[in-house]
């Protein structure tokens, strides 16, 4: 496995820790401290306190257990194309885990954005480490186009003698 290529599977693999350090402390403060976080302000966390079993306790959990839930299943399913982009030879199927690299991460980034001043603030470490391992994953499948293909080069032939006779 190439230096490029471990060092995106790493990256791979620190996005989805951070992003899942992230979410449990977003589930935390949701669920057993009874508060739903939304970012920093001025350098102070921002959280409003909910009262379980009212209408606002079911919805900022319903909403926490959904987006948390899609953001680390990107976030894994990334790590797992990334890990999959350095074990395969075949150029289509390396070609095929780098989109889906970049599909989560794209996805990620759409969701994380829009909430930076909420919950996505938590999860930009993540984010830009999932840039950083496509940026990578992206040098290591160009640089895999560009290595020659052993596969491809084809076997020396050796003369065949004729089928038919010669007199």
């Amino acid at each position: 496995m190439s230096r490029i290529l471990r060092m995106e599977l790493y990256a791979a693999i620190a996005a989805v820790g951070l992003a899942l350090i992230a979410g449990i402390y977003l589930a935390i403060s949701t669920f057993a401290a009874h508060e739903a976080c939304y970012g920093m302000v001025a350098g102070k966390l921002t959280c409003q306190t909910l009262v379980p079993g009212t209408l606002e306790y079911a919805q900022a959990a319903g909403r926490a257990a959904i987006v948390l839930s899609t953001v680390l299943f990107l976030y894994a399913v990334g790590t797992l194309a990334a890990w999959w982009q350095t074990r395969t030879k075949d150029p289509a199927a390396r070609t095929t885990a780098y989109m889906l690299l970049v599909t989560c991460t794209l996805t990620d980034i759409a969701i994380t954005m829009p909430a930076i001043g909420g919950v996505g603030f938590y999860f930009v470490p993540s984010a830009i480490l999932a840039v950083v391992c496509c940026a990578l994953g992206l040098v290591a499948l160009l640089q895999a186009r560009r290595a020659p293909n052993p596969s491809s080069i084809p076997a020396s032939t050796t003369p065949q003698p004729s089928a038919s006779r010669s007199e």
